[in-house]
């Protein structure tokens, strides 16, 4: 990862989720085949659950690449002090092509079927 892309992704983070920690910024692979980046709070002494984790990619640099897209996306959205879209959230998780959208799509709807059918 380049260090204007670290930058850049920290900075999201910061506007996502908080200035009131670090960010631990991390990259996964399977034998290196597939990569995936993931995004935790860093307490200093401990870390917190993953916030958001990145679909699989083919290396290191397309997964930092893909946080990167997401980041920007989400924080813009942030910014503009908004509730996410469904069509705002198939383009932030989609993965970076939007490979994803349709199957994301379909789980989204039956969540909010789900929860539309609960009693009040």
């Amino acid at each position: 990862m380049s260090s204007a892309q670290g930058q850049r992704i920290e900075a999201n983070c910061k506007i996502i989720w908080g200035n009131d920690c670090e960010y631990d910024l991390d990259i996964e692979t399977d034998d290196y085949v597939n990569y995936m980046c993931h995004v935790k709070k860093d307490f200093g002494d401990s870390f917190g659950p993953p916030l958001t984790i990145t679909s699989l990619c083919h290396s290191s640099e397309a997964a930092w690449a893909e946080l990167d897209r997401m980041l920007e996306l989400w924080a813009k959205q942030v910014k503009r002090g908004t509730p996410m879209t469904k069509d705002e959230k198939l383009e932030v998780f989609g993965g970076p092509k939007g490979e994803h959208k349709k199957l994301l799509s379909k789980v989204m709807d039956v969540f909010e079927k789900r929860e539309g059918a609960k009693p009040a």
